[in-house]
């Protein structure tokens, strides 16, 4: 009986739902609309985008957005994505007790929360608040959707709203989740652990954040996992190896973070990933040979790390690899020949690591390959033949290494080139004629060899699509018919420092953007139709040639243009330049006149001006003050008059400013204390006097101080030590400084160069000398010292060195030098200058110092110039000064010295006696006083320290140990030549037989 009541009632449920398919709801349940009534009441709608909900009694399953069941007529979608919503999220959705899935992604929310009621809606599937302009936290409530499949909380990367705070481990309750999507917020903290709970999780996403931390390893949990990308954040710590647990994974997506550690060889146990990058972190240590076990991988990414050893021979048995980058680490090693038995490699970029060797011809193998990146390696030999093979090939750089020998004919059979890049070597030889042939090349680049030889026409006889050339730095010879029409229009033309002249084919270029003609032996003046063709250049370089004449007046040029015309014979007034440029250099050319008062009206954006080693006259414009977006300003070594102006503070972002080697006078305008991010400012060799103006202490980015061969007056300021933490260089040279030199000072632990010389200063030198870091330590990075201008301005300096005034341009950066000297200092000198082990140059010449020099004075090793004279010391001259091996200048003239003069190592070289004059008790070579017999020669005393009490006793030990064995040797060498030489014994008797007839007179004489 219970057997057919079940039977029966399965036959009822069969025809219900058979029935069912053609039986349709009449609408949506009343209070659903209600509910979504409520909703859109709370929205803001700024357009008839949601027209459909205006009638609210209708059927809201055919308002837009709404999906409902076909049977039960309950709401199950709401889907209102990108309709740029705003206003708030009512409580009213609640009551959609069905729903499944939520989109409200793409939507202008304006920074309200993620609504906390949303953990009720049990039945969601999917939820969709990306870039919807929420922010907040994560509410935690959301971890109670337990049937959840896909969360998605992204935002974009320019977002203005977007979510913080940490990540709600209560998310680790999603059981059901599959797609976790959290990228692009500034969520923080770090991973929860309890994300590995999400056992069905296909997809996670949480790039682009501030998460830190380590990767959790219980991450290793997530068995399902297909994608994971936690890219962009600040996650440090090595990479943990349950990650290579991830049977099912297909992309790993690390990369931007501080990752360290090694790379771990689990996971070369990811045989289904696709797709592998941990690129810019801050692994080390080798790349595992494991990874030759990723054998679905097509991409790997390893850039921009510490990864050393070399490259593993099991990188060529990814036969499914598509793009390898692991370029910019310090890999080490020869290329393997392996790789070049990747049939499907498209992209290889090995560039920036520390390669040598030669490149393996079986690279040539890869018929598939379109990228090919080698550069700034160390590596050698001649390029192979066999590159010639590679007929995919759209892009080749091996720029920078050390590849010699030819240019293999063979790459001009590469049909595919678009980008040629082999600049940087010590290539050789004649550019082959078969470069002309590769009709798709657009990037040329042979710049910075050796190569030698004729470029004719036959060289770009089908570069019908050459975009850009260059030939820099070689040594060529053009020789193309002046009436040559190339078959290309180039952008870019960059032929510096070779034999050319003006090129006339140049005219023909109707697109020509930037022209770089330096150092080219332009000669006389340059054609009018010249500057015509000028209008179109973003980018003009005709410095380091002979041209001569005028510029036009005005000089018309593209809007934002660099401009270098220096080191040329130009000259007449400066022009006007209409359309304004970003950077302007006419510095070392016979310019002369006055800036002109409206040069400023059409140079509002400029960058960059240098005027430098002309002949400019009369005053600085007060009008400059308008170029508000000056960087650099270089007016130095002209004839300029006249005051500072004070508008010239309001060039705000002023980082250079030179004005040395002019005619100024006045003060210095306190204005220029508005210059906040100026980092070198050189007045000096001006007629400028005063105090040192206070309002400077605000330029705290300053490196460079120069104010020297002026008439500044009064005492050295002592906020100079404490507004200045980054100076290097302080330069308050032939001045009137009076007082003592302030210890504050000499905390500068930056300053390289001090030179406080000619002043008239007093009182005795500070003890605190040993606070100057810098100066202990060897500089040896070769660089300019003025960032963010680039190359636009060179910091150049001059200081007393060897006798000598000597100018310092790139090499500033390398000098170490302390010049105090013609002041009125007194004392001794302190023991604290021996701690300066960086020094190079070190004068306190012209003082009144007394006392001894200081006997480790040999510490110094580097010490290049050395100049003591014109004081009162006295004592010996320490032996440990011929440790100075590096000294090329000495002077210890004029002073009370005594003793001999060390010898022995570089003091031998040193031989001019002037060195020593006037030093009345000195004696020893070069002087031509003679020592005193009792005067023994002092060995040179180790640097650093005294002669060991127990060392005259060893040489005792040792002189009378070899008397006795020298003696018996002696006599024994004596006999033996009596024996065997007869007239030697004869001659022996018979001088002792004179010696005894001599005794024998003189004693007769004697008793007489």
């Amino acid at each position: 009986m219970e057997r057919r009541g079940f039977l029966f009632s399965l036959f009822l449920l069969n025809i219900v739902i058979y029935c069912g398919r053609y039986w349709e709801v009449s609408g949506c349940l009343d209070w659903e609309r209600k509910s979504l009534n409520t909703f859109r009441k709370a929205l803001n709608v700024t357009s008839n985008i949601l027209s459909s909900w205006d009638d609210e009694a209708s059927d809201c399953c055919k308002w837009r957005g709404i999906t409902c069941h076909n049977i039960t007529g309950y709401v199950l979608k709401l889907d209102l994505y990108h309709l740029i919503l705003s206003g708030r999220i009512d409580p009213a959705l609640v009551e959609l007790n069905h729903l499944q899935l939520l989109d409200l992604s793409y939507n202008a929310f304006n920074g309200i929360p993620i609504p906390q009621f949303l953990g009720s809606m049990k039945e969601l599937r999917h939820l969709n608040l990306s870039d919807a302009g929420f922010s907040g936290r994560i509410p935690p409530q959301l971890g109670n959707l337990s049937k959840l499949i896909s969360l998605q909380l992204s935002s974009t990367e320019y977002s203005l709203w977007s979510l913080n705070g940490s990540i709600p481990a209560a998310l680790g309750g999603l059981s059901s989740l599959q797609s976790l999507d959290l990228s692009w917020n500034q969520l923080n903290g770090s991973i929860p652990a309890a994300l590995g709970g999400l056992s069905s999780l296909q997809s996670l996403d949480l790039s682009g954040n501030q998460l830190n931390g380590s990767i959790p390893a219980a991450l290793g949990g997530l068995s399902s996992l297909q994608s994971l990308h936690l890219s962009r954040n600040q996650l440090n710590g090595s990479i943990p190896a349950a990650v290579g647990g991830f049977s099912s994974l297909q992309s790993l997506d690390l990369s931007v973070n501080q990752l360290n550690g090694s790379i771990p060889a689990a996971l070369g146990g990811l045989s289904s990933l696709k797709s592998l990058d941990l690129s810019w972190n801050q692994l080390n240590g080798s790349i595992p040979a494991a990874v030759g076990g990723l054998s679905s991988l097509q991409s790997l990414d390893l850039s921009w790390n510490q990864l050393n050893g070399s490259i593993p021979a099991a990188v060529g048995e990814l036969s499914s690899l598509q793009y390898l980058d692991l370029s910019w680490n310090q890999l080490n090693g020869s290329i393997p020949a392996a790789i070049g038995g990747l049939p499907s490699l498209q992209s290889l970029d090995l560039s920036g690591n520390q390669l040598n060797g030669s490149i393996p011809a079986a690279l040539g193998g890869l018929s598939s390959l379109q990228y090919l990146s080698l550069g700034e390696n160390q590596l050698n030999g001649c390029i192979p033949a066999a590159v010639g093979g590679l007929s995919s090939l759209q892009s080749l750089d091996l720029s920078d290494n050390q590849l010699n020998g030819c240019i293999p004919a063979a790459v001009g059979g590469l049909y595919s080139l678009q980008s040629l890049d082999l600049s940087g070597n010590q290539l050789n030889g004649n550019i082959p004629t078969t470069l002309g042939q590769l009709s798709n090349l657009s990037w040329l680049d042979l710049s910075n060899n050796s190569l030698t030889g004729n470029v004719s026409e036959t060289h770009f006889e089908n570069l019908k699509n050459l975009n850009d050339l260059d030939l820099s730095f070689n040594c060529l010879v053009f020789d193309l018919h002046p009436d040559w029409v190339p078959p290309f229009q180039l952008s870019t033309i960059s032929l510096r420092s070779s034999h050319l002249g003006l090129p006339p084919w140049i005219r023909t270029q109707r697109y020509i953007q930037e022209l770089n003609l330096s150092n080219t032996t332009i000669s006389g003046v340059i054609p009018t139709w010249f500057w015509d063709f000028t209008t179109q250049l973003s980018s003009l370089d005709l410095s380091n040639n002979k041209i001569s004449g005028q510029l036009p007046n005005p000089l018309k040029m593209m809007p934002a243009t660099y401009i270098d015309l220096s080191s040329n014979n130009f000259n007449g007034p400066i022009p006007c330049i209409l359309h304004g440029s970003s950077s302007l250099d006419i510095s070392n050319n016979q310019f002369s006149g006055p800036i002109p008062p409206n040069f400023t009206s059409t140079m509002n954006d400029l960058l960059v001006f240098s005027a430098r080693g002309n002949q400019i006259s009369g005053i600085i414009p007060s009008s400059i003050g308008k170029m508000e977006s000056l960087l650099v300003l270089d007016l130095s070594q002209n004839n300029i008059s006249g005051t500072i102006p004070l508008r010239l503070g309001d060039c705000v972002d002023l980082i250079a400013l030179d004005l040395s080697k002019n005619h100024l006078s006045g003060r210095i305008p306190i204005s220029l204390g508005l210059l906040h991010q100026l980092q070198t400012l050189h007045l000096s060799n001006n007629s400028l006097s005063g105090k040192a103006v206070s309002s400077l202490k605000s330029c705290t980015h300053l490196e460079t101080l120069d104010l020297g061969q002026n008439n500044f007056s009064g005492h050295i300021p002592t906020w100079i030590g404490k507004s200045f933490p980054a100076l290097r260089i302080l330069n308050l040279r032939s001045n009137m400084f009076t007082g003592n030199i302030p210890p504050q000072l000499l905390n500068i632990t930056s300053l390289q160069v001090l030179d406080l010389a000619q002043n008239c200063l007093s009182g005795s030198i500070p003890q605190s000398l040993r606070n100057l870091t810098a100066m202990k330590n060897e500089q040896k990075s070769e660089h300019f010292l003025v960032n963010g201008t680039g190359s636009y301005y060179k910091e150049n300096l001059i200081l007393s060195v060897k006798g000598l005034m000597l100018e310092y341009t790139r090499t500033i950066s390398l000098v170490t030098c302390l010049d105090l000297s013609s002041n009125n200092l007194s004392g001794e000198i302190p023991e604290g200058l021996t701690s300066l082990l960086g020094l190079r140059v070190l004068n306190l010449s012209g003082n009144h110092l007394t006392g001894k020099i200081p006997e480790k004075i040999g510490k110094l090793a580097l010490l290049e110039s050395l100049d003591f004279s014109k004081n009162q010391l006295s004592g010996t001259i320490p032996p440990s000064m011929s440790s100075l091996t590096f000294l090329s200048y000495l002077n210890l003239s004029n002073n009370n010295l005594s003793g001999k003069i060390p010898s022995g190592n570089q003091l031998q070289t040193l031989s001019d006696p002037s060195i020593y004059m006037g030093n009345n008790d000195l004696c020893g070579p070069p002087l031509t006083d003679k020592c005193d017999r009792d005067d023994t020669y002092q060995s040179p005393m180790p640097v650093g320290g005294d002669v060991k009490k127990d060392d005259g006793v060893h040489e005792m030990v040792w002189f009378y140990s070899a008397m006795g064995p020298g003696f018996a040797v002696g006599f024994w060498v004596f006999c033996g030549v009596l024996v065997l030489k007869k007239a030697w014994r004869i001659a022996y008797y018979r001088f002792f037989d004179k010696m005894k007839e001599s005794l024998l007179f003189k004693c007769r004489f004697a008793r007489c």
